[in-house]
């Protein structure tokens, strides 16, 4: 995470005071760049990343205060990680999908494929339905869940990892919320490796991450060094 705080990202100062506010402008601006800072200390231990009155993990898509954000190079790439939860989930349960998690969804449920990401989410967030607990995957899903919050509530404790979540720290908790948690953690936990693996490659060049937001990665590319995307 440091990694990525000390890049900082580059700001187009006019539209930067047009959308934002800092409640305390030297804490994190200098020479036209703004340092964000990742808190690892969570619950689920998924980062947060709001600091100085400006959450950064949560940036506002529609009304146009990204574009106070500029590359210090040539260009932004982002790279996403598509079914992030779903795939870490199939991991889980020891599950191979066919083709992709929503093509399979849609396939077995019969709707079209982006219909299938919303009710995908559905089930793995919010609960999985009955007259879906018949697919393979959802079955297996549901088996892990139950089994997790038997031990949960039996030995008091579950382990992702090397890490645990215990009873007696989290309140309110419910199968589906506990499950939710797993995956948060195991989201954070696989990009740890995953940045380590990128900052390997981009050691000794202008091209850095400058953001990271759970399943993407923002990266200010040098052009001249384009073949790092590779």
């Amino acid at each position: 995470m440091f990694y990525i705080e000390k890049n900082g990202i580059k700001i187009e100062p006019t539209l930067f005071k047009q959308y934002f506010n800092p409640t305390y402008e030297e804490f994190n601006i200098k020479d036209g760049k703004i340092y964000t800072q990742y808190n690892l200390h969570t619950t689920t231990g998924r980062p947060s990343n709001s600091f100085n009155g400006i959450n950064f993990a949560a940036l506002n898509k529609e009304n146009g205060c990204r574009k106070a954000f500029i590359p210090e190079n040539d260009k932004f790439i982002e790279i996403d990680i598509s079914a992030y939860h779903p795939n870490l989930a199939a991991v889980l349960v020891d599950y191979r999908f066919n083709k992709t998690p929503y093509v399979d969804f849609a396939a077995y449920a019969g709707i079209d494929v982006s219909d299938a990401k919303l009710l995908m989410f559905r089930q793995l967030y919010g609960g999985i339905q009955k007259e879906y607990r018949e697919w393979e995957f959802f079955k297996l899903v549901q088996k892990h869940i139950d089994k997790m919050w038997n031990q949960f509530n039996d030995v008091g404790y579950i382990n992702v990892m090397d890490r645990q979540f215990h009873k007696s720290e989290l309140t309110d908790m419910n199968p589906q919320k506990l499950f939710n948690y797993t995956l948060q953690l195991l989201e954070t936990l696989n990009n740890g490796r995953i940045i380590k693996d990128m900052v390997k490659v981009l050691k000794g060049k202008n091209t850095k991450i400058v953001l990271y937001t759970y399943d993407a990665f923002l990266i200010d590319l040098d052009t001249d060094e384009e073949q790092v995307l590779e």
